[in-house]
């Protein structure tokens, strides 16, 4: 995979996502970008760390990691560079959705935190297979084989977790968001590229 074919797959994504959140609001989203970057960053610095906690426990207790990142991996392959993007992605659609959804009044935590859950799986897949389509090879691997090893079904009570804490991270995190937005880079930065 070259950098220029994952910049353009990320693009695609983002692109994708905002159509989407447009579709189902029936107007174009508008955006802001300091409470966009605070969602953005929250979920790639939350996603980074979470996977290379899960994945690290994980293969404590199971002897064997739960997936790899084939693509630019670091730490064990428990996480990969390109995984920062890919959380920011879906912090950017969280971003879009939980607009949409305080419009329709979902607005508690534990239903934002299980439809991130069921999404989280629906979206990786949907990453996975699209990358396997435009960039030829998959980002990451799955060792079960209950969603085909572009997903996991042992992933969702991870991702319930991570929809709590994203939720009520960013809840707190909105009181300064471009101070949070900072330090949420800061720490992924260290993590990715010091640590």
């Amino acid at each position: 995979m070259t950098p220029l074919g994952l910049t353009l797959f990320a693009i695609g994504w983002l692109v994708g996502i905002y159509i989407f959140n447009s579709a189902i609001a029936r107007s174009l989203k508008k955006i802001q970008p300091a409470r966009a970057l605070l969602y953005v960053s929250t979920v790639a610095m939350l996603g980074v760390f979470g996977e290379i906690f899960v994945d690290t426990v994980y293969a404590h207790f199971f002897h064997t990691p739960l997936w790899r990142y084939n693509t630019l991996p670091i730490h064990h392959a428990y996480t990969s560079s390109y995984a920062v993007v890919l959380w920011g992605a879906y912090g950017f659609h969280l971003y879009l959705l939980h607009d949409s959804l305080g419009k329709w009044s979902i607005s508690k935590q534990r239903h934002l935190a299980l439809i991130f859950a069921a999404e989280a799986l629906v979206l990786e897949a949907l990453v996975e297979i699209t990358s396997k389509l435009f960039l030829g090879e998959y980002l990451y691997y799955y060792y079960p084989n209950g969603l085909w090893h572009i997903s996991a079904f042992q992933n969702f009570p991870f991702y319930l977790i991570c929809g709590f804490l994203i939720v009520k991270t960013i809840k707190r995190f909105s009181a300064d968001p471009a101070y949070f937005t900072f330090i949420n880079g800061w720490l992924t930065v260290m993590l990715v590229f010091f640590l």
